[in-house]
């Protein structure tokens, strides 16, 4: 006879629904380590299945171990499941390996936790996964990084000199500003070209000499890198200061940024 006790005893071990918990016990008639071996071959299955579905919310963890620095991004299908205790769980564990071990990238790490993946998917009921892995080495040089509250965007700074706190500025502002290089010669020319080219439409219809155009193209772009390089930019704390002035003479190395959702290859 499957009773209410036993189902919940199973429900406690497994975490999987009152339902399946009941329809497993009954397949393996009471037998509860039976049932968990039913469970776990229907759970791989399911989670298979929901593993390819789209994944637009998570969360952003960040970390340092003695030689690095890092960032990583798990994604889940909705929100509420970004807040369920079992991921919150995964997120720690995952935070803890990378600071005792050195997984060599996304693949890596990927790799480690596919099965424990594949049973939280099968628990929470949605897909998972983690999508994003960077570190910064720390030799010799001074990182720092910050997180937003909501856990959905981070960032790591690596300077060759300067204290926490101007780091932990420096993080922030590569958070809440998204620079696109740390000076304006390190922009990608294909985006500078790509901007040039806009800008020359937006003038196609416009009776000027063409060197005056070229002028305010000139203009455009300048504009361009001085609002997307780094030491360029205003201080989010203090607009009238330039990130470059609040260095002194610290200088940036390069950093990593990351926001749930969003993909662009930082500076290294």
């Amino acid at each position: 006879m499957i009773t209410a006790q036993l189902v919940k005893e199973l429900r406690e071990r497994t975490g999987i629904s009152m339902m399946d918990c009941k329809t497993a016990l009954v397949e393996s008639d009471g037998d509860i380590e039976k049932a968990i071996e039913v469970l776990r071959k229907k759970s791989v299955l399911k989670a298979e299945k929901k593993s390819g579905r789209a994944t637009n919310e998570g969360a952003i963890v960040i970390g340092s171990s003695d030689d690095y620095s890092f960032i990583i991004e798990v994604d889940t299908e909705t929100d509420f499941a970004a807040k369920d205790a079992s991921f919150q769980n995964f997120l720690n564990e995952l935070t803890i390996f990378c600071k005792e071990q050195t997984p060599s990238d996304l693949d890596d790490l990927n790799e480690k936790y596919n099965a424990q993946l594949l049973e939280i998917i099968q628990k929470i009921g949605e897909n998972i996964k983690i999508s994003y892995f960077e570190k910064l080495a720390t030799e010799d040089c001074v990182l720092a990084s910050y997180k937003h509250s909501d856990n959905r965007l981070a960032a790591i700074v690596k300077m060759d000199s300067g204290d926490e706190s101007l780091g932990r500025d420096i993080a922030m502002q590569v958070a809440a500003n998204n620079p696109m290089a740390i000076y304006p010669d390190d922009l990608d020319k294909n985006i500078l070209d790509k901007e040039k080219e806009i800008a020359l439409a937006t003038l196609a219809d416009e009776n000027k000499p063409d060197n005056i155009k070229e002028k305010i193209i000139i203009g455009k772009l300048n504009k361009f890198k001085m609002e997307n390089a780094l030491v360029e930019q205003p201080f989010i704390k203090d607009p009238d200061k330039k990130i470059k002035e609040l260095l002194g003479n610290s200088k940036i190395l390069s950093f990593l940024r990351k926001k749930v959702g969003e993909w662009r290859k930082t500076p290294r």
